[in-house]
This record gives C-alpha cells, structure tokens and sequence, in this order.
C-alpha cells in the first residue's frame, strides 16, 4: 500500500485521527496518518528525525506543526518494529495527536 505524503497546508482537521474517539481502529488509523510525512526526507536523515523527536517530547507545547508530525512519524516507526509489545494507548501519540489537531484548527501549519 502506498501512502500519500501530505504537506501541512493540505491538512483536514477532520482527516486528522482523534484520540478521544474510541470509535474506529484507532492503532490503524494513527499509524496511517502519521505516515503522511516522512521524516526522515523532512529532516534530511533518520538521525536528525530521532533528535527531532526527542526535542518534541521533551517540550512539546513549543514544537512547530512540522515538528510534531515528525516526532508523530518517528514513534509510528517505533511502534511498527516493536509490535507486539508497542503500547496501544501510547499517551505520548495521544498528546501529538492532540497538539496536531490544535495547531491546524488554529491555522497554525508551520
């Protein structure tokens, strides 16, 4: 399956996966989402993205739009190759979808 990279200002807020809705596949539907922006092509190798990411999580409420899809795609990674034993309810993937969110219904799409 080949995922569609989409750029900041192509984002749908609705499009977005919401994670205080329990309703769909949520696991599936992040994962794909952040899969949206490379990374490592963003910050031009897998080393930079890795710096990126713990940058954001460390202070998160600072990160730019870019920089939280980053950290999103980078924990994506993580989860993928550590399946099975990956947390689910990853509070940090929830925190990144939130501030996501936030910052495109703000128009905030640095």
């Amino acid at each position: 399956m080949k995922i569609k990279l989409i750029p900041n200002e192509n984002l749908d807020l609705e499009k977005i996966p919401n994670p205080e809705d329990k309703s769909s596949d949520y696991q599936e539907t992040w994962m794909g989402f952040a899969l949206t922006m490379n990374a490592y092509e963003v910050c031009g190798d897998s080393e930079t993205a890795f710096e990126t990411r713990s940058k954001v999580l460390k202070d998160p409420l600072n990160a730019s739009l870019t920089e939280l899809r980053c950290a999103l795609f980078v924990l994506q990674r993580h989860h993928r190759w550590n399946s099975p034993y990956s947390d689910p309810e990853d509070k940090r993937v929830i925190e990144l979808l939130k501030l996501i969110r936030a910052k495109v219904k703000k128009g905030e799409l640095e």
